[in-house]
């Protein structure tokens, strides 16, 4: 059940409107980053967490949040567009908002596309919800940030500021609640990766030029048991089609290869031509046959 509450979350004051950066701030309203998509994607990732009740009501809390930040976010837009509504000038530099929005809020983002379902990261799995949570809330942060710095006034600089450190408030939470997991970060479903292969580092950006060092390394190419090898999938000999016995082991990788290749018999030969109009006498009907049944 939801409950609204006639109060603003965070209080909200400007000084001089600002038509284009009310646009700007659209982003966090109806874009990939912003706050439906937040309060969305956390929403139903706790209606589906039916056998932990805990990391449920995490979801659901910080997903309940995310819709009182959409107000705030909604409030600060209407402040800075009000101009739109009787200024003509300010209007026709801006129509789509004025147009399509009245000089209000909408479902777009700030380059006027609409909010869509594909934004959301919900697979079922908590965990790896848990770290698309995670991603989602740095990179809403980031956004703040650089609406922080495309503004002068004090009283949206100090909204902003209190839904940017939220979102770092929102990352801990997720993060303590993976973190309790107690599960291996590369512990990811429940069918086991393939020996050998997962240690593998491709080296797949080599050569001179004028892009930077040749085979750079770092502890992305050494950590975790990882090693840097020459990038050859399956020993860079392409695919062959043939029945494979079983699974292919990591250590047996490419073998597939070596596979019996598929052949076509001279019965589907002759089935071939004759669908293509060619009988065996070898004169064309110039009709497909087809078998009644």
């Amino acid at each position: 059940m939801y409950h609204h509450v006639k109060k603003l979350m965070y209080t909200v004051n400007i000084g001089e409107p600002d038509v284009r950066f009310g646009n700007m701030l659209l982003e966090q309203f109806g874009g990939a980053n912003g706050e439906l998509a937040a309060a969305m994607q956390y929403t139903i990732q706790g209606w589906n967490c039916v056998d932990d009740l805990g990391r449920r009501d995490l979801l659901l809390d910080i997903g309940t949040e995310e819709l009182s930040h959409l107000e705030v976010v909604g409030a600060l837009i209407r402040m800075h567009l009000k101009p739109l509504k009787t200024n003509r000038e300010a209007a026709e530099a801006d129509p789509l908002v004025t147009i399509a929005g009245g000089g209000g809020v909408g479902l777009f983002d700030s380059m006027g596309n609409a909010w869509t379902a594909n934004y959301l990261k919900i697979t079922g799995e908590i965990d790896v919800d848990l770290r698309s949570n995670i991603a989602a809330e740095a990179r809403a942060k980031i956004v703040y940030e650089r609406l922080i710095d495309h503004t002068d006034d004090p009283g949206s600089i100090d909204t902003l500021q209190f839904l940017m450190t939220r979102e770092i408030t929102h990352m801990k939470a997720f993060q303590a609640a993976l973190d309790s997991i107690e599960k291996s970060p590369f512990s990811v479903g429940l069918l086991k990766p393939t020996p050998g292969i997962v240690d593998e580092y491709f080296n797949g950006s080599t050569g001179d030029g004028s892009e930077g060092e040749t085979d750079m390394h770092g502890p992305w190419t050494s950590s975790f048991g990882l090693h840097a090898v020459e990038s050859q999938m399956n020993g860079g000999k392409g695919l062959s089609v043939g029945d494979i016995d079983g699974k292919i082991n990591g250590e047996d990788r490419g073998k597939q290869d070596d596979a019996q290749k598929a052949t076509t018999s001279v019965a589907d030969e002759a089935i071939g031509k004759q669908l293509a109009g060619v009988g065996s006498n070898g004169h064309g009907s110039g009709r497909s046959s087809r078998t009644r049944e």
